[in-house]
Parts: structure tokens; C-alpha cells; sequence
């Protein structure tokens, strides 16, 4: 038994500490924007105003950093009721059967001094598939509004519905979506 102690005590001395720091999403200064285009004469912009989920953050090695996030589908907001009621149906965004749009990283690929590839998961319409954003880090530091250490993000990317076999209006509406998000993270308190 003092062997196997022993054994264990030297294994987890010789494992580095993760060093990451737990943020979380503020909803109230996270925006997700997309963007798609409407029978080539405009491109529509709407976002989701309700979004939330945490970052792992690993600020001297970002490869070891993850996130987690989410966003109510029912939230959506196109800029006209009868619209944002129409995007959220069956059709499209089929809220009710499907409430939330997930993303879980996989993968960080350093690109630049604070830009990086996330590669993960998006769960939309039920369904997981792979994306890749690309992530510039703002700014690390103090918020001045709330005197907590923050994490600024700019996340973009495109993802394409058909990927998803979603062909809705597809001779219609354009199959790929820009995505932006602008992402605002706070330091989580010790427990």
C-alpha cells in the first residue's frame, strides 16, 4: 500500500497543473450575430439574445483552453415579430423541439499572438457536426464597469445549413451563414 502511494505521489508530481482560469459568459454584453442571404437581393442579420457558457482559459498555453456554450433558440431576433415568430417555427429554427444550439470545442490551434482556431461540436436541429471559428482574444484584464478580471473575445465563422440536411427555401435563401460573436467573459469567484 506505501508502494502504491508512493507510485501515485510521484505520478501526480510529475503532471503539470492545468492552469486555467473558469470564465463566464455575461449575457447582458455577449451578442451572437448571423448573417444570411434572402433571394440575392439583401442579406438578413439577426442574432440571439439570450446566450450563455464558460471559458476555460489557459492564457500562457491557449491550446489548453475549451469552451462550452449555448444559445435559446426560442431568443432568436430578426428586427420584425412575424419574422422572428417564422424563424424560430418549424420550419426553421423548430424552437420547441429544439431549444438550445450548443458548441463544445474539441481543439485550439494558436494562429497568431492572441488569434486561434476552435474547432468543436455545434449541435443545431439535433444534429453535431464539426466547425471551426476563428477567435481573436481583445483584451484580458480589468472590466472597468464591474471591477472583475474579464476576457474579451470576436468569434467568426461560417457554417453551412446543408451540412445539417436543412434545405428549407434552399433555391431561396442562402445555404451558408456568417456568424459573429462578440463575447464577454467573466472571471469565476473561488468557491
Amino acid at each position: 500500500m506505501r508502494t502504491l502511494i508512493s507510485i501515485a505521489a510521484l505520478v501526480m508530481a510529475g503532471t503539470p497543473a492545468l492552469a486555467q482560469d473558469a470564465y463566464d459568459l455575461d449575457p447582458s454584453h455577449t451578442q451572437v450575430v448571423f448573417s444570411v442571404d434572402r433571394f440575392g437581393f439583401t442579406t438578413i442579420f439577426g442574432s440571439f439574445m439570450d446566450a450563455g457558457g464558460t471559458i476555460l482559459l489557459d492564457a500562457e498555453n491557449p491550446e489548453n483552453s475549451s469552451v462550452t456554450a449555448h444559445v435559446e433558440t426560442a431568443s432568436v431576433f430578426l428586427g420584425h415579430p412575424t419574422r422572428d415568430e417564422h424563424v424560430a417555427g418549424q420550419h426553421w429554427l423548430n424552437a420547441e423541439t429544439n431549444p438550445q444550439l450548443t458548441f463544445t470545442s474539441t481543439g485550439v490551434t494558436r494562429t497568431g499572438e492572441n488569434t486561434a482556431e476552435v474547432t468543436g461540436q455545434l449541435t443545431l436541429w439535433g444534429e453535431a457536426r464539426d466547425v471551426t471559428f476563428d477567435v481573436t482574444l481583445n483584451q484580458l484584464g480589468t472590466d472597468p464597469a464591474t471591477r472583475r478580471q474579464a476576457a474579451g473575445f470576436t468569434i467568426t465563422g461560417t457554417i453551412n445549413r446543408a451540412d445539417w440536411g436543412h434545405q428549407t427555401a434552399a433555391a431561396l435563401v442562402g445555404s451558408e451563414i456568417g456568424i459573429r460573436i462578440e463575447a464577454l467573459g467573466h472571471l469565476r469567484a473561488e468557491e
